[in-house]
């Protein structure tokens, strides 16, 4: 998976090792340097070890309350079927994480999700088992759900929330869910709203078998000022986005959705409030601070804007 020569050319600060890994879905973390990032990978690298292991001789893994086994591995040319998706949006591909068909326990509309750990760092996806034979199922669909995941396994070491979601959702086939797929982006925004729906639906119950007067409209107050909070968040988020999207691509022209996928929330924050004359500078500044800037011009920059 990582030779032990790539993983010792990256911990010297390799750029181009250091690129490769970035290529495979390795990107560096908010703050790490060669050292911690290499060892973050070793680190996978152990235990995905201890994972195989363990498949070959009990034939199952567990993993807090998850229990897979060998025979549900997923084969790797499903993976491959993302692969030159998540390349064409955001420049990676990942076929290094091990992937099992399960239905878990409450699984009536369970799709898929990642099991992914920072900074003892490891990924494990799991998709329902329909998808053995079938590219579809209800409104999912596998080339989506995979990808999706990875997106999320890629971007694992920015610790990011504002985006996290609006970039995985860039991988769906809808433009709706494309444009409106960040809008839960915490675990707080879906609380509120399937709370907001859970009041409306309890006094529906109450004013049809016991209190025929109760007034349920400011129960609908509160889920469209729910709504409405959503809505204004991720409008901001978006509007945000674009700005950053638009400094950053005077510097890194068609390049700059990848470029903006291995940023923090902060850094995205700070693109879309600087003027265009100032980009580079910025840039250039956290090129001397931070190695995951010197792997992303590296990447994607011309060799003669690189800064040195």
């Amino acid at each position: 998976m990582m030779p032990d020569d790539l993983l010792e050319r990256a911990a010297q600060e390799d750029l181009e090792a250091l690129a490769q890994l970035d290529a495979n879905g390795f990107i560096c973390g908010r703050d790490e340097d060669a050292g911690a990032f290499t060892e973050r990978l070793r680190r996978l690298r152990r235990n995905i070890a201890n994972m195989e292991q363990a498949l070959a001789e009990q034939g199952t893994f567990t993993i807090e309350d998850l229990t897979v086994s060998a025979e549900e591995r997923i084969p790797q040319e499903l993976f491959l079927e993302v692969a030159s998706h998540c390349q064409e949006l955001y420049s990676f591909h990942i076929d290094w994480v091990p992937g099992f068909f399960i239905n878990p326990k409450a699984s009536l509309l369970f799709g898929g999700c990642a099991y992914y750990f920072y900074p003892d760092f490891f990924a494990l996806f799991i998709i329902r088992k329909t998808f053995r034979d079938r590219a579809r199922w209800l409104i999912y669909r596998r080339q989506e759900l995979l990808a999706h995941e990875l997106c999320h396994v890629a971007r694992i070491g920015l610790e990011s929330m504002d985006y996290e979601e609006t970039f995985a959702y860039q991988t769906a086939a809808s433009s709706f869910r494309r444009l409106v797929g960040g809008l839960f982006r915490r675990q707080h925004d879906s609380f509120m709203f399937l709370g907001a729906a859970m009041l409306i639906l309890a006094g529906q119950l109450i004013r049809t078998f016991w209190l025929p007067n109760l007034l349920t409209w400011p129960l609908w107050v509160v889920m469209a000022a729910v709504v409405a909070w959503l809505v204004t968040q991720h409008r901001t988020a978006c509007q945000r986005l674009n700005d950053a999207m638009a400094s950053a691509q005077t510097v890194f022209g068609d390049r700059t959705q990848a470029v903006l996928f291995r940023c923090t929330d902060q850094e995205i924050r700070d693109l879309a409030r600087l003027p265009q004359e100032s980009v580079q500078t910025w840039i250039d500044r956290q090129c001397e601070q931070r190695l995951r800037w010197k792997i992303i011009c590296h990447r994607f920059l011309p060799p003669a804007n690189t800064p040195p």
